[in-house]
């Protein structure tokens, strides 16, 4: 069964608008799930939104499928639990047909494994019940993100850069294994273990007090019991991609330095969220936040000099000379990068919005903010050195709109305690 919302009472103002394009601004948007109950509750919530979405129901994933072979969507929003096809099987599907397709799941309770499969193959997670205007500002902030990337990729093309990274092989070998129903935490470590220096960073960093744990962690399996699948993950994909982009020598930039702030700023984030989906999404954002800046350099040393030295001399952050002088930034690239990789859609726009999370509309104590304020945290703890631009830093206009300026004094002795716990050798994943 599948229906669709009737557009008939758009409106003469939509009407007459040319054809083509009232078509091109139109997002088609396919809500999955398997109760008929909550498929009619989706459709009266989505009724706001029938002058600018096409709003689309599917009752199953083979329904869904069908009317993905008729007109491919631009966002599928599935359930994870229903009885023929589940959500991750689906969206698995989707991914495979239907590359461009924003992906996402809407679900009340899941079993852990569940959520992980699902986590390999959907940009977000949104929980059941759901409130209409929450869920309509992700799919448009998912929208907005897709728009930004796509004007990172056309800055990439235009500047003749380098060939961007492949997904590391390591964190693509752990998805896959992830992405089995029967994955056990044995099948982990043992994907870990074939890589020696990965092996050693995922048991120096277990063993310290930077995450916590509280125990001697001799293996790689206990490791992945304690710190968790997604946290070995976020390890092993920063890992991976420091090594794959790492400079050899620049001017300027150090890559310990660059590994130990990208730790911090983790921990911190870790620090400001609750346990939770929210709360992993920042930490690997955090880890990866400035990885742009990795790809600048890696496209042209002398380019990222001239701007650093560009930043220094107006006494501006990096990030506003590049908006000024090339249009996009290294937070920008960063994020196309991730997005290439498949990232959920809370880590890219948490890297791709790290300096201006005012900028988008309906923001909480969620991984955008979060990364921001512990990227401040960090830059402030940082020691001064001749040539370097000023860090941006705490947006006090978003601190006091989220009723949180009083959490700062609080904050700020965290990122003191943790930058002191921070592992001498962080940096140390040269390979």
């Amino acid at each position: 069964m599948s229906e669709t919302i009737s557009h008939d009472d758009r409106g003469l103002a939509d009407a007459s608008r040319d054809p083509a394009e009232r078509e091109q601004a139109r997002k088609r948007i396919l809500f999955v799930d398997d109760e008929p109950d909550l498929l009619e509750s989706l459709r009266d919530a989505m009724r706001r939104y029938r002058r600018q979405w096409q709003v689309d129901f599917a009752r199953g994933g083979n329904a869904a499928l069908e009317l993905l072979g008729d007109e491919p969507a631009d966002v599928v929003v599935a359930d994870m639990q229903m009885p023929e096809m589940d959500g991750a099987t689906l969206l698995q599907r989707v991914r495979d047909l239907y590359p461009t397709t924003l992906r996402m799941v809407l679900s009340g309770h899941a079993s852990p494994q569940l959520l992980t499969r699902a986590a390999t193959v959907a940009h977000r997670f949104l929980g059941k019940p759901f409130d209409a205007a929450e869920l309509g500002l992700l799919i448009e902030r998912s929208c907005a993100l897709r728009e930004l990337t796509e004007e990172a990729e056309a800055f990439r093309v235009t500047a003749a850069a380098t060939a961007l990274p492949s997904r590391p092989g390591v964190y693509t070998r752990l998805t896959n294994v992830l992405s089995d129903p029967g994955w056990e935490p044995a099948d982990v470590a043992k994907v870990v273990e074939a890589d020696i220096a990965i092996t050693a960073k995922v048991l120096q960093l277990a063993n310290s007090a930077f995450f916590g744990v509280g125990r001697e962690v001799t293996s790689v399996q206990q490791a992945v019991v304690y710190l968790g699948v997604e946290t070995i993950k976020s390890l092993t994909l920063t890992a991976e991609t420091f090594g794959v982009l790492a400079p050899e020598t620049v001017h300027g930039f150090s890559i310990d330095e660059f590994q130990r702030h990208a730790m911090l700023v983790a921990r911190i984030a870790a620090g400001i969220l609750p346990d939770g989906r929210s709360q992993q999404e920042a930490v690997t954002a955090a880890l990866l936040h400035d990885v742009g800046k990795l790809v600048l350099i890696a496209d042209d040393p002398f380019r990222w000099a001239r701007l650093n030295h560009e930043a220094h001399r107006l006494q501006q952050p990096l990030h506003r000379v590049e908006l000024e002088q090339e249009g996009v930034t290294h937070a920008a690239t960063g994020a196309y990068l991730l997005s290439l990789w498949g990232l959920p859609d809370g880590v890219v726009e948490a890297v791709a919005h790290h300096h201006d999370p005012g900028a988008l509309p309906g923001l909480g104590l969620d991984p955008v903010a979060v990364v921001h304020i512990a990227n401040a945290l960090a830059n402030e703890l940082a020691p001064k050195a001749e040539g370097r631009p000023p860090a941006q830093a705490i947006d006090d206009g978003l601190v006091h709109r989220l009723g949180l300026a009083r959490k700062q004094s609080t904050w700020r002795g965290l990122a003191t305690k943790y930058a002191n716990q921070l592992p001498a050798a962080a940096g140390s994943w040269n390979r």
